[in-house]
């Protein structure tokens, strides 16, 4: 009779765990966050805060310019009882006046003129006075006119603008 030979299990040894992988995707990570990430080096600001004089005379207080937009388009300047009529009427567009410039037709030179020496009074005060000017339109005029207003503001080089709504005044 044969004998029956029983199988054997080798004998079990402790688990080890193989981390050479690990310390791979470790160094690629790291290379992956050393590039991707920006170095910033602050700098130092050199800023000379200017010395408190006694006797330094404070700039006039200019009053803002103010420009009201009526719903035909014109363009009135000033407040109260000093207002004055410096735009006509928007002129629309007409196609038999197609041979003049448009620009031309759109501009509204006593407006420009009233701008230019709101600007100079706040040039000549010099300090920190600067040409302010309320822009008041109308709901019901054409945004048009409300654009040849702004041209008008560039030209004269006025670059500090508030928009308002005009509200049903009694003046």
């Amino acid at each position: 009779m044969a004998r029956h030979k029983k199988f054997e299990a080798p004998p079990e040894e402790d688990p080890v765990l193989d981390i050479s992988s690990l310390i791979d995707c470790c160094f690629l990570l790291l290379i992956y966050f050393l590039v991707a990430t920006t170095i910033v080096q602050e700098r130092k600001l050199d800023i000379e805060i200017p010395a408190t004089q006694p006797n330094s005379v404070t700039p006039p207080k200019l009053q803002p310019g103010n420009i009201k937009i009526l719903a035909d388009g014109s363009i009135e300047w000033g407040k109260g009882d000093t207002k004055l009529q410096v735009g006509p009427p928007d002129p629309g567009y007409d196609p038999e006046k197609q041979k003049q410039q448009y620009s031309e037709i759109r501009r509204c030179p006593q407006l420009v003129e009233q701008l230019k020496e709101l600007k100079s009074t706040a040039d000549a005060a010099g300090g920190e006075a600067k040409a302010i000017v309320l822009l008041n339109a109308d709901p019901n005029s054409k945004h048009q006119r409300l654009m040849d207003v702004m041209a008008a503001l560039t030209e004269a080089g006025i670059k500090s603008v508030g928009l308002n709504k005009v509200a049903d005044e009694a003046n």
